[in-house]
């Protein structure tokens, strides 16, 4: 698509999308920390679509006072819903590269991250790998595997045995003084 051809999608789309693609921004957002939030990424990216159609659907139904509308124009509906999922994935993108700032995590941070994904929720994955890389780095007893096995065993999900997040700890002490030498 040329640039045109994008600018008339919306100017042909409107305001009403937009303001429904930025409800559907902050639902998607808001689900996510709440019922959502051990759900896997993947499953994710289809909410804002699923939700844009629903509010989209909903509108038309409030325009036209009928619910018969959402059997008869189901296209339309689907079409226009789609639409407000693909903006309202835009202005999180939008939200995250400019507005939400620069969070990046240290290099230690994303090396525990990456070891303990998959294991804890994956919305806290960045949170907690910066908590066992703070454990760590103010261990001074030189045992921060026991640290980092204390923080995964609250935060863990599933059913992982004592052996393994004890194995998966002592993981992240070995990997991390490898990456530091």
């Amino acid at each position: 698509m040329t640039f045109w051809e994008i600018l008339d999608a919306f100017t042909f789309y409107g305001l009403d999308i937009m303001l429904l693609a930025l409800a559907t921004t902050i639902i998607v957002q808001l689900l996510k920390i709440s019922i959502f939030k051990k759900c896997q990424k993947k499953v994710l990216t289809f909410l804002p679509f699923f939700i844009g159609t629903l509010l989209y659907g909903g509108y038309c139904v409030l325009r036209s006072m009928d619910f018969r509308i959402v059997l008869d124009d189901y296209v339309a509906i689907m079409e226009h819903g789609f639409s407000v999922g693909a903006l309202s994935t835009i202005i999180y993108v939008w939200y995250e590269q400019f507005i939400r700032g620069d969070r990046s995590a240290s290099a230690t941070e994303s090396v525990i991250a990456t070891l303990i994904e998959g294991y804890v929720p994956t919305d806290e994955v960045e949170s907690i790998a910066a908590e066992i890389a703070a454990a760590i780095e103010k261990d001074v007893t030189g045992d921060g595997a026991t640290r980092a096995a204390e923080i995964l065993s609250q935060n863990c999900e599933g059913e992982l045995q004592k052996k393994d997040i004890k194995l998966l700890s002592k993981l992240i002490i070995e990997t991390l003084a490898h990456v530091r030498t």
